[in-house]
């Protein structure tokens, strides 16, 4: 609360708008002052990884987990390296593409994707890494052998990435539809829940997808209870200590 009413009044404090401009809903000037937002956008990594962690593993008694590895967990956050404490925080994606133009895994590379469920296409072999486990993810159009060297890149892009780290991490490799996969997919912001001008602001690759698959893709989540697990924008909304018109623009500060 205090972040975001004292941000949004830096331009007034430094001169730069008048109370005139403050009070003009269409003022076109908002746009590029700090009363246009509702939080710094400096801080918009940092807002999604205390959304990460107030859901994660380390601080809310959810599905995975017991007591004695959350506390394991906050005993390694309080003495690990930044790196790895960010690392902690908030679930890193990275995925190949199958349909982007094909090629072998050893031309194609791995793209960084956010960490949510409207990622999870089912033509994507995604690696993901959250410090205690990293998983390799495939959806269903991509289970079958002749995709397994994909899945190898990612099991050594992972590994490689976690060689020096302790305790190792557990590796998990899932394929959509199955039990385990809710290990994964549990970890990811539910942006599903949004609503879909939401969805595309925070990840425009979503312009790719026909109707059919962006339909397809919110249907995998459809037995959903947001009232028990906001996505990032409703707890955005419900933190931020000021209003802003972007609410009913269909886009926040961090989108």
């Amino acid at each position: 609360h205090r972040v975001s009413g004292a941000y949004r009044l830096t331009s007034l404090e430094a001169g730069t708008m008048s109370h005139r401009d403050f009070v003009e809903e269409g003022s076109t000037s908002l746009a590029h002052s700090s009363l246009g937002f509702a939080f710094p956008p400096e801080l918009e990594d940092a807002l999604h990884r205390l959304y990460h962690l107030r859901r994660g593993s380390m601080l809310s008694p959810g599905p995975v987990g017991s007591m004695e590895e959350r506390a394991q967990l906050r005993n390694l956050f309080l003495r690990l390296p930044l790196d790895d404490c960010l690392c902690m925080m908030a679930p890193s994606l990275w995925s190949y593409d199958i349909s982007s133009g094909g090629g072998t895994p050893s031309t194609m590379s791995l793209q960084e994707i956010p960490s949510d469920t409207m990622t999870l296409w089912d033509n994507r072999i995604i690696a993901a890494d959250h410090h205690d486990c990293v998983f390799v993810w495939s959806g269903k159009a991509v289970t079958h052998d002749t995709y397994d060297k994909i899945r190898d890149r990612c099991k050594e892009f992972l590994l490689e990435r976690s060689g020096t780290r302790f305790p190792q991490p557990s590796l998990h490799i899932l394929t959509e539809g199955h039990s385990m996969s809710r290990r994964f997919t549990s970890r990811l912001a539910p942006s599903h829940a949004d609503p879909e001008e939401q969805q595309k602001a925070h990840y425009p690759d979503l312009d790719m997808l026909s109707e059919d698959e962006m339909r397809a893709l919110r249907d995998k989540f459809r037995f959903y209870e947001e009232n028990a697990d906001a996505s990032f924008r409703k707890w955005f909304w419900t933190v931020a200590g000021a209003s802003s018109n972007a609410r009913y623009e269909g886009m926040s500060l961090c989108e």
